[in-house]
Parts: structure tokens; C-alpha cells; sequence
């Protein structure tokens, strides 16, 4: 079993035994120990020279604790599941927003190969349905259309219109629960992903500010003598006047060095403690809302005129991404078996 299997499980019953509880402060011995098992593995996604730093199970508690209640409150904030039934395209505001026709629609569902294992498991083959989280991108466009004002029709006004596309369905479960509870298992492993990610860019950019510093050093040293009996003397004149400035580099290289210290086991989880304590900076969900009419424009509550109903969004920022739109979407058997066969 792999290191991410084994701790979205552990995760995943940490999460149920806490299910009925206020906070995750009221913990049984039993969930105590998941959790400390779950931290077991999170030092073995990232650094296990991190078990050398004497009490770095204390050091760690808390932060792991962060990372647990900051994801559970993430995921409660991501509205109501959006219902992708083919047969409701007409009526439902949400999948006409979404998606410009029924067959975009189908073609989604089709093309997840997660969802497909899923109603092909023999665990699901007959169930009728199932959840998952829909990820897309929003646009927003100027476009130029008509407006009726009063008896008389303007032609040309600025208008603002919203799209999607580049749709992904992950992570399939059979109802909402279980997808929330696989969604906030995702992102406490991206947590852990992220910590590992920060140690192995410190690494890296550590080694590289050695190289150059040894290069700096050894050029220095050269070009401090100058032999004026040598052949190459007007070359080593030339280079000796670059030495203030490859001096001043050397001194911003050696900051550098100085701010990421040596990456001791210590150091290493320092980086883990930080990232899993402050969870909001890889990691953010904002709601929004728009009045759309039946074209996507967005529409003001002034506009009586115009038919248009309010949609919630949820919008997720992930460090070093693009902003996706994201929202639990209740899938069909049949309207991934119906694009199966058009195909």
C-alpha cells in the first residue's frame, strides 16, 4: 500500500470518528491514536529524518490538528450538490449555465475515466448514480448585444458573459458524504504534498547557491592575482574590474544561504509544522454568486426586464494554480452509457 493510500485512509477514519462531535479538541483515545499514526505517515510523505528531532510528535500535534479542521471547514463551505441530469437541461439554471448544450454535458461524464472504473466496479454496477467533484474554468467576457429600455430596442451595449470549460469529475463516491469526506482527505494530502514540495525546493535551491558560490570563489581567487609578466595579463585586467560586482553577487548569495539554513531534520519540520499551521496559504475556497440570464449575462437585481436567477459558485485557489471553479455534482449511469454508444 502506498504512503497517499495509507494515510487517505487514516484520514478518512479520523474524519468519521469525528463525524458526531463539535471539535476535533473532543477525541478518544482511539482517534487520538489514528491521528497519530496519521502523523506517522505524513512524516514518511515528507522527511523521515524528521523521527531524529527529540518530542517531534508534540512539535507536530497541533499543526496536524490545524490542517484536519482547516479542511473540514473548507469543504462545508462548497454549496449544495448541482444535479447533472440530462432529462432537467431545460429547466435547471445551473446545468444551462454550465455547459452550452446536452451533449457537451454527456460528453463530460464520458470522458472521466475515474468515472467510468466507478460505475464499472463491480461494487457499483448497479447503481444508478453516483457523486463527484466537477472542476472547471470561468470566463468572463465583454460581448456586445441588444437591451430593450422602456418601448425602445438599443442595439450594441456592453454586456458581461460568463463561460466554462476545461471540465474535469474527480474522485466519484457513491453519495455526498463520502465525497465530501474523500474531498477533505484530498486536500489534507496536498498539505503533505506542498510541505514535501517546499523542502525538496529549498534543497535544490540550496545546491544550486553552493554551486555558484564555489564557481564565485574560485574566480575571485584567481583574479585577486595579477601576474603582470602574463601572457593573458590585459584579459585578467579586464576581469579584475568585474570583481566588485561578482563580490556584491557572492554577498547576495551567501544572504540567501544564510535564510535557508541547512536543511536539518529540525529544519524539515519546521517546513512541515509551517505549511499544516497555515493550511489558508496553499489552499483557499471563496464563494460568489451571479445573476444570470438564460445567455449567461450577468444581470443586475435592477434589470426586471430580464429573466435571470442567482447562482452560487465556489472558486478554489490552490498555490502556484490557476483559480478553478468547483461544486459536487450528482452524475447518471445513463447519460455516460448513452455517449458510450453515440461513440
Amino acid at each position: 500500500m502506498s504512503v497517499s493510500l495509507a494515510l487517505h485512509d487514516l484520514v478518512h477514519h479520523i474524519y468519521q470518528e469525528m463525524k458526531d462531535r463539535k471539535a476535533f479538541a473532543e477525541m478518544d483515545d482511539k482517534t487520538r491514536a489514528m491521528l497519530d499514526r496519521a502523523l506517522e505517515k505524513v512524516i514518511d510523505g515528507t522527511d523521515s529524518r524528521i523521527r531524529l528531532v527529540p518530542n517531534y510528535k508534540r512539535k507536530l500535534f497541533k499543526s496536524i490538528l490545524v490542517a484536519l479542521q482547516y479542511a473540514d471547514s473548507l469543504v462545508q463551505r462548497i454549496p449544495h450538490t448541482i444535479d447533472l441530469d440530462s432529462k432537467h437541461y431545460i429547466d435547471d439554471p445551473y446545468i444551462r449555465a454550465l455547459f452550452p448544450t446536452i451533449d457537451s454535458l454527456r460528453k463530460v461524464c464520458h470522458q472521466s475515466s475515474e468515472l467510468r472504473e466507478f460505475f464499472e466496479d463491480i461494487g457499483h454496477r448497479d447503481t444508478p448514480e453516483g457523486m463527484a467533484l466537477l472542476c472547471m474554468q470561468k470566463r468572463e467576457e465583454t460581448v456586445y448585444g441588444m437591451e430593450l429600455k422602456g418601448e425602445h430596442i438599443l442595439k450594441d451595449v456592453c454586456q458581461q458573459r460568463v463561460s466554462f470549460d476545461d471540465y474535469h469529475l474527480y474522485s466519484p463516491a457513491k453519495d455526498e458524504d463520502e465525497a465530501r469526506m474523500g474531498l477533505k482527505c484530498c486536500i489534507f494530502e496536498g498539505l503533505v504534498n506542498n510541505a514535501l514540495a517546499n523542502i525538496s525546493r529549498l534543497r535544490k535551491r540550496r545546491l544550486e547557491l553552493e554551486t555558484q558560490q564555489q564557481m564565485l570563489n574560485g574566480r575571485l581567487r584567481s583574479q585577486s592575482r595579477v601576474d603582470m609578466s602574463s601572457p593573458n595579463f590585459h584579459r585578467l585586467v579586464r576581469e579584475h574590474s568585474h570583481l566588485e560586482k561578482e563580490k556584491e553577487t557572492l554577498r547576495k548569495i551567501e544572504q540567501e544561504l544564510d535564510g535557508i539554513g541547512y536543511l536539518t531534520p529540525e529544519n524539515c519540520l519546521q517546513q512541515v509544522k509551517n505549511t499544516m499551521s497555515h493550511p489558508e496559504e496553499f489552499i483557499r475556497v471563496k464563494n460568489f454568486s451571479f445573476r444570470l440570464d438564460r445567455g449567461n449575462i450577468i444581470r443586475s437585481k435592477n434589470e426586471a426586464s430580464h429573466k435571470a436567477r442567482k447562482l452560487q459558485f465556489s472558486e478554489v485557489r490552490i498555490k502556484g494554480e490557476h483559480p478553478r471553479v468547483v461544486t459536487l455534482a450528482r452524475v447518471y449511469r445513463r447519460d455516460i452509457e448513452r455517449e458510450c454508444r453515440k461513440a
